[in-house]
Order: structure tokens, then C-alpha cells, then sequence
């Protein structure tokens, strides 16, 4: 099935598979998204997709290909329309396995247009892709839309945070551009920055300090922004990774809905701590950190694909990263414990 040059499809059928494809299928757009038999038939069997949080919608399910104002939800990877933009939404470490699954029916030999994306903590993302389908075929991505699934299965969109695309060498592209639109017209903020490449390391630096300081300190987001300590490992763990950046040619950068992260690189740490912290006692409440409620779950950490990743790259430019070494070994101790390995 051949479709618009601007269609999106989605593997991954989590929180923020279910999100993307629920508010495009919202819109009018044919969507499309590949679940595992366990998800895939919970959808199904519902009828809908729920979304509550800032956004509140139900919208329909169907066995792909499903018509338009409706998502699509299949198991096979033959099912997958040609002439999209596929976008992997599932967890790091079940990458792999995901892109294998697509690979071995898509894309058909004749489908020059399809291109790919993963919006995956970490950096590791794109080379697997590349490896997979070509480097030609990959938009580099990142987001900070954010969303979880509950009990009864509903999705709480928490926030409807900024999603990057652009390509690898910079800036964007027809795809690109039509990828956005479909994406704005959609209700999600989109944009294609002059440099991904910025965009993505800023966020693995962020993404470094939060993971690194909440899974070992069990510390919310406010917790961690309210106590010096964990601010100053956080920060060292962002210089860190900002150095790793530099070392390949990026700069980091100051982002909407990110953390001035290029500010932080620049400025001593006493002045950040100084200027972030509020005076009173260590705040209660809060949310964790994606990393932190799959520890406290018994679920696998994207351990090697956000820090063992970064040392690995550290490690190749010759860049001293110790912090980043440190969190990476203690956080592989805890993620085979908590799994009973």
C-alpha cells in the first residue's frame, strides 16, 4: 500500500507510539502502528486508543490498513505501507529486536521514498538504524513529548514537548518538512533545527545527569533540582558528555523544553547551583524519571544505550569521562539485580 510522501507509521505501541499515532489518526491522517501480539491485541479488543492529560481523545482502532481518522494496528511488518516516514518509538533496548522484525518485510524492494527514525534516549539509535536500512534512508530524531500508560491502559500525556527531526548532515529536507507539517497540523510542536546533531547531544547530556543522579538516588525531578549534591553530579555528568560532544564536532545548545544545557558547560557550577536552587526544605512529590520507574518496575534500564554508549564514544575520542564511567558500571550492577539475572 502506497501512501503520501507526509504519511507517518510507528513501531512501538507504548505511551508514545499510542500518542503519535492516536493524535495524527485524530486529525484525518491513515496510520499506521506495529504493536507486539500482546499490545496489538489489547488495542484491538478495546476499539480505541485513550489519551488523557493535556490532551483528552479517544480515537479508533482497526486491523491495518485502517482508513483514515483511524490508527491501524498490526503485528506484521508486511503490513506497513509504503512511502512513509516509520518512526521507531519502542524502548532502547528492545531496538534491536524491533528493526530486525521490520527488516525482514520492509521496505519492499521498490520503495525508494520510505525513509526511518528513532526518538530513543541515546545516541546509539541512528547507527543501528543506519546499519539496518542505509544511511541515506535515516532522519536523525529526538523528542520530549512525554506520556505514560496506566493500568487500565489508558495514556496520560504529561506534556506535548517539542519533537526534533532534521537531517544527518543538517538542517532540513522535503521529507523532513512534510514530516513536520503532519506533525503540527497534528498538535504536536515540531521543528527541524539547523543542527540534529546539536539537538541530540544536548538531550543525551540531559538525559546522562537525570538517569545517572535519579536511579542511584531513587530522587524525583524537583528532589534532584532542590538538593546541591545531585545538582552538582548531574552537572558533572553533563559536562562530561558535552566534552564527549566536542570532541566529534557538536556543539551543545540552549533548546526550548530543555535545560539551558550550553549555559550550564559555560558557567561555574557553584554559580548553576546558586541560581537553580530554592531556599527551603528538599521538595516531596514529583515525578520520576523514565530510567528510574523501569528500575523500580523490575524492567530492563536503557543502560548500554544512553551510558555505556557514551563511554564507548568518550573512550574512541580519547576524552576523559569518569562520572559517565562510573554511573555506567554501578548502573549495569543494579539493572541485572533488579532483573534477577
Amino acid at each position: 500500500m502506497s501512501v503520501s510522501a507526509s504519511a507517518l507509521a510507528f513501531v512501538g505501541a507504548g505511551a508514545l507510539g499510542q500518542s503519535f499515532a492516536g493524535l495524527l489518526a485524530k486529525n484525518g491522517e491513515a496510520v499506521t502502528l506495529l504493536a507486539t501480539p500482546r499490545t496489538a491485541a489489547a488495542l484491538l479488543a478495546a476499539g480505541r486508543i485513550r489519551l488523557r492529560g493535556v490532551v483528552e481523545c479517544d480515537i479508533a482502532t482497526a486491523p491495518a490498513p485502517a482508513p483514515p481518522g483511524s490508527v491501524g494496528v498490526t503485528t506484521n511488518a508486511a503490513d506497513l505501507p509504503t512511502g512513509v516516514g516509520l518512526i521507531f518509538l519502542t524502548k532502547g533496548h528492545d531496538l534491536a529486536g524491533a528493526i530486525a522484525h521490520v527488516r525482514t518485510a520492509w521496505p519492499k524492494d521498490d520503495d525508494d521514498t520510505s525513509w526511518v527514525a528513532g526518538l530513543q534516549n541515546g545516541l546509539a539509535k541512528d547507527d543501528m538504524l543506519a546499519a539496518a536500512f542505509g544511511a541515506a534512508r535515516v532522519v536523525p530524531g529526538a523528542t520530549i513529548l512525554g506520556g505514560g500508560r496506566g493500568a487500565d491502559g489508558a495514556v496520560t500525556v504529561t506534556a506535548l514537548g517539542m519533537t526534533y527531526l532534521g537531517e544527518m548532515q543538517g538542517g532540513s529536507s522535503p521529507r523532513v518538512d512534510a514530516a513536520i507539517d503532519a506533525l503540527m497540523a497534528a498538535g504536536i510542536p515540531a521543528q527541524a533545527p539547523a543542527s540534529i546533531q546539536s539537538i541530540l547531544w544536548s538531550k543525551a547530556c540531559n538525559a546522562a545527569g537525570v538517569f545517572g543522579v535519579s536511579v542511584l538516588a531513587r530522587a524525583t525531578g524537583p528532589q534532584m533540582s532542590g538538593d546541591p549534591s545531585m545538582m552538582r553530579a548531574y552537572l558533572a555528568l553533563v559536562r562530561e558528555t558535552a566534552a564527549t560532544g566536542a570532541a566529534y564536532g557538536v556543539t551543545v545548545g540552549n533548546y526550548p523544553n530543555f535545560p539551558p544545557i550550553h549555559t550550564y558547560t559555560v558557567t561555574p557550577d557553584e554559580e548553576t547551583v546558586a541560581k537553580i536552587l530554592k531556599p527551603g526544605p528538599l521538595p516531596r512529590g514529583g515525578s520520576l524519571p523514565s530510567m528510574t520507574q523501569d528500575v523500580l518496575a523490575g524492567r530492563p534500564m536503557e543502560v548500554e544505550q544512553v551510558f555505556g554508549d557514551l563511554v564507548a564514544r568518550a573512550e574512541r575520542a580519547g576524552v576523559a569521562a569518569p562520572c559517565l564511567t562510573f554511573v555506567r558500571d554501578v548502573l549495569r550492577g543494579i539493572d541485572r539485580i533488579s532483573r534477577g539475572d
